[in-house]
């Protein structure tokens, strides 16, 4: 007869697990709170920025902090359950209530049980979520950004001053008039991923339509004479000249393109683009050609969105095992450097990732490889602490 077959003749196994299991959830979901509290923090400002100066309603403030607030999960939730999991088998220690539990002859498999369910179940969410709805959320997000930012945009336009309200677009005009909808001597700088657009026309005309479900507005600049600047990363330049020519200056709501970060799309539609990509690719026979650069660079930026979808659940799993093994403290008085302990291993994960989506991003390494390695390596430091836990001690 083993140690847990006694145990029931004392005290059911079930009800200690639920117990470890509720002093796990409530630090969890504070943790949760505060991290996407503090994530917050930074978009704040512009929120608080675009609310002063447009005058949107709270009901629109509100939908922006829910839409951002989803979008921090992934970051958030594997934090929350390392630091959760590190805090409640600290304070199950410092109340002795593990020593109870061992003197009844619990065995550590026993305990880590109700932590191996909960990661299982919160990695279970996290995948679900990362699917559809917080890439939808970050595209919701946008939208409404789009929209609020646009808003009374024509009377924010002056005369001769630069306006740089608009993301990765700056406009000048020497004169503008009826109701700052005409533009003359009009200069406008598009600057996206290391690519530079300039465009400078005699005239030109502001036009703003709505669209989709949101209202969500298309606000495009229509222009007269003039020429065109196409200059790429690469050092080539193309130039181009029109009599007319419709700038889009905002794009939004349900039209196909719209959604143009890899972190916007759901991952159904992600792995359909990296095959579709990755077709291209091998069809493209000159390998010096600028759309076959563009792929080339393209490529592992969504490969990486996608792993990392997939990381995000083991991560959150390995986590919650390591904060069990690194808060079970030796008797009292000892062992209470777990928190930094966690903090370091922590601090060294980001590094090894962030590190490696560098050289992802380069192609020096391949996106599964640079997502997965630190997940690994912390995986081997969770089965080593697991092992140095002794009962007898």
């Amino acid at each position: 007869m083993n140690s847990d077959s006694k145990l029931k003749n004392y005290f059911p196994v079930l009800i200690i697990q639920r117990y470890m299991a509720s002093n796990f959830i409530w630090p969890f979901v504070l943790s949760c709170l505060f991290f996407v509290a503090f994530l917050l923090t930074f978009q704040l400002f512009r929120i608080i920025r675009i609310m002063t100066s447009k005058g949107i309603e709270l009901v629109n403030v509100l939908e922006l902090i829910g839409h951002i607030s989803i979008s921090f999960l992934p970051m958030a939730v594997p934090l929350s359950a390392l630091f959760a999991a590190i805090y409640t088998m600290n304070k199950l220690s410092e109340d002795s209530e593990l020593v109870a539990m061992r003197s009844f002859g619990l065995s550590k498999r026993t305990l880590i049980t109700p932590f191996i369910i909960l990661s299982f179940l919160i990695a279970g969410v996290i995948f679900v979520l990362n699917t559809n709805l917080i890439p939808h959320s970050k595209t919701q997000f946008k939208n409404t950004l789009i929209k609020l930012t646009s808003r009374g945009l024509s009377a924010d336009i002056k005369p001769g001053q630069f306006y740089t309200e608009i993301s990765n677009v700056t406009l000048f005009a020497e004169k503008v008039s009826a109701g700052a909808t005409k533009l003359e001597g009009i200069f406008i700088l598009l600057s996206k991923d290391g690519n530079q657009q300039v465009i400078a026309a005699k005239k030109g005309a502001l036009i703003k339509q709505d669209l989709g479900e949101l209202l969500t507005p298309m606000l495009r600049l229509h222009l007269q004479d003039g020429n065109i600047s196409k200059i790429y990363k690469d050092g080539k330049i193309e130039k181009i000249i029109f009599d007319q020519y419709d700038f889009p200056i905002v794009s939004g709501g349900n039209l196909p393109g719209f959604v143009s970060k890899d972190s916007m799309k759901s991952s159904s539609f992600l792995r359909k683009e990296i095959e579709s990509k990755e077709e291209k690719l091998k069809g493209i026979l000159k390998k010096d050609s600028r759309e076959y650069r563009e792929l080339e660079e393209s490529l592992p930026r969504s490969k990486l969105e996608l792993w990392g979808r997939i990381n995000t659940p083991l991560q959150v799993i390995i986590f919650v095992l390591l904060g069990f093994c690194l808060g079970i403290k030796r008797g009292r008085g000892r062992s209470k450097s777990s928190g930094w302990t966690g903090f370091v291993i922590l601090l060294g994960y980001y590094t090894i990732f962030f590190l490696g989506l560098s050289m992802s991003k380069k192609g020096v390494v391949p996106a599964f490889v640079s997502v997965f390695t630190p997940t690994i390596i912390v995986s081997f430091l969770t089965m080593h602490y697991y092992k140095r836990i002794d009962w007898q001690s």
